[in-house]
């Protein structure tokens, strides 16, 4: 069954400077944008979090965790959310 590596850029407070948030999960479908999305606003409202950015959830495609983690790092600073499958 295919991993996914799910981040989002969440704030707590008005104000805050926005931070990387980070889960995986596993799914038999191959996962879309707004599956996605959904996944991460049923998150951050069990933690009280809010979405920093355009909204917008931009793949990164497959690789080794490590490798998906980088590819975080190059996403333009409005993107919200990123995901990509990661290699076993």
């Amino acid at each position: 069954m295919p991993k996914y590596l799910i981040s989002y850029r969440k704030t707590e407070e008005t104000g805050q400077k926005p931070e990387w948030a980070a889960f995986t999960c596993e799914s038999e479908l191959s996962l879309e944008a707004h599956a996605v999305k959904e996944r991460v606003e049923k998150r951050m409202s069990v933690l009280g979090e809010k979405l920093w950015g355009n909204g917008e959830a931009v793949w990164l495609g497959t690789g080794r965790i490590d490798d998906v983690l980088y590819k975080r790092e190059e996403a333009i600073p409005e993107t919200s959310i990123v995901y990509g499958q990661i290699e076993s």
